[in-house]
Formats: C-alpha cells, structure tokens, sequence
C-alpha cells in the first residue's frame, strides 16, 4: 500500500490534528494489476487534500513522481531543493525520488495529488523539464486545464482500469510537453499582429462558443503559444478574456428591465443560466438580479 511507504518515509509525524489520523492528510493507495506495471503509467495514489495551517508534511525519497495541484489557499511545496509557490490553479510535477515537502502558509491548503510511477514515467517527464521539476504558477492561463481536469476530478481512481489511467497520463504529458516547448518571446517585443486579431475577434464574436481549438484553427498558431503569449501582453488568458467581454455586455443589458436575466445570459453568450450567473458573480461578486437592483 503506497499509502503507508508515504507514511514510513515521513521524516517526522505532524502534531495531531484533533481526530484525525496522519492518513487523512495522505492521498488512497490504488492497486494495480502487476502485468501492467512493467509497461504501462500507473498510478500508486490519489486524493484531495485539505492541509490546516502550518501544517508541513517533511518526506524522505520515495520511488515514484507526483502531480501536485492546488485548488484553494496558499502553501509550498520543496522538490529538489527548491522551494515553490502553490495558490490556486498552480502545477508541480517532480520526481519524488528526492527529499520533499508539502507546507500550508493559509488557514486551509487544499489540493489534488497523484502519486504515479511505471517504466515511462522518466522520458515522459524529461519531456516537461531536464531538472526533474515542472512548475505553472497558474495552469488557468496556458489551456492545459482540459488535459488535466480527467486526472484530478474524477471521484475514484480505483475503479479505473490501468490502460485508462495511462491514457490519461499520456494524454496529459503530451499536451504538457507541447506547452514546455512554445519558445517565451521577448518582453520589449511590441504585441504581436496575430495577437491583436486574436483579441479583435473576440471582441466581435465574443456572444459564439470561442475555443482554444478555434482560435488555433482560425489564426494557424499553436493554442498554447496563443495562451502564453496574449497572457504575457493581455494580462490574461484568452477565455478569460472572452468571459470578462461577456460580462461586460450583460452588464450594460441588464439595465434594460425588458431583458429576462436567462435572455441576457444567452445574448452574450452562455447557454445556460446558470453557467451565465456564476461567471457574473465570479467577476462582479454579485448575482445578475442582485447587481440590477442595485445599480
């Protein structure tokens, strides 16, 4: 069980958490079938985690590679002797076969991690990186959220056969590793004229379902070279964009009392209600009825 090799190679055990046992700090071991270790990505453990404050876990190497990705609050995580910054949205793969450690700073550190291992794993990740550590402050801004959701939101990594869970790992290190390879461009250069079209149709289109896949089709540039770079001159990534164009519209419709709230939903673009009111409070932090009562 992967779950108590992470247990033995704790440096030192964290002071008890009221109840709760150091496992419930650990992602769930998962059993693999023995056949296809040898030639497959298969995952040791998996889970959410939800770190209290000051919180460290210190571990001794362990024989595998992580997937480290945090959803809420702010803690660190040391791989290879370096110490990152984790909030919301940010990435880590690393080599667990160096001494590492998971840290809260926040009053609550919560994340998803996957524990994985299998003969590919080490070309796979030199892929990524030749220092055995990749890191994304924020994986919203660069597209790889698609390859990413099927590994970390799925409830129940043991009811997955092995050959599904290397797909998915496959699938991921190749959307990864095409990212890792987008050359950043120079930050005196002038914005980019592709990068200005890009923007212009989503202003002029932003009420159509706009994708990363779209744009890499319509202006002929790798999407994650469009992520990064109209992330670097825009301040934020392309979708983002799109939804704060969006809401900027709602807002200016919503002072027609004529308009149904699910009618200016789906003139500006959502089709559906409710993906159109919590995109509204996400950005305004107000619900589409409350800001046109209000304002």
């Amino acid at each position: 069980m992967f779950t108590h090799t992470l247990i033995h190679s704790l440096s030192e055990i964290p002071a008890a958490q009221g109840a709760r046992p150091i496992t419930y700090f650990l992602p769930k071991s998962i059993e693999t079938d023995p056949a296809a270790q040898s030639v497959l990505l298969y995952p040791l453990a998996s889970g959410h985690v939800s770190q209290p404050s000051k919180m460290k876990l210190a571990f001794n190497p362990v024989p595998a590679w992580c997937i480290f990705y945090s959803t809420k609050g702010q803690g660190t995580v040391t791989a290879n002797e370096t110490q990152y910054a984790m909030s919301s949205s940010s990435l880590l793969v690393f080599d667990c076969s160096f001494p590492f450690t998971i840290s809260a700073t926040s009053a609550s550190f919560e994340y998803d991690i996957v524990y994985f291992k299998g003969a590919p794993a080490p070309y796979m990740c030199s892929l990524l990186s030749d220092t055995g550590v990749f890191y994304l402050p924020s994986v919203s801004a660069t597209g790889l959220n698609t390859a990413l959701r099927p590994l970390l939101h799925i409830a129940d990594h043991t009811k997955l056969t092995a050959l599904a869970f290397h797909r998915y790992l496959t699938d991921f290190f190749s959307e990864a590793a095409e990212f890792a390879s987008v050359p950043e461009t120079s930050s005196s250069d002038s914005v980019p004229a592709y990068l200005r079209e890009v923007k212009e149709y989503i202003d002029d289109n932003f009420y159509k379902d706009i994708s990363l896949e779209e744009l890499e089709s319509l202006f002929f540039v790798n999407r994650y070279r469009i992520c990064r770079e109209f992330s670097k001159y825009y301040h934020s990534s392309p979708i983002k964009y799109l939804h704060n164009v969006r809401i900027n519209h709602a807002r200016q419709l919503l002072s027609d009392p004529a308009l149904k709230v699910h009618e200016v939903g789906y003139q500006v673009g959502y089709d559906t209600t409710t993906r159109f009111i919590e995109q509204f409070k996400k950005l305004t932090g107000k619900t589409p009825a409350v800001y046109r009562n209000r304002y």
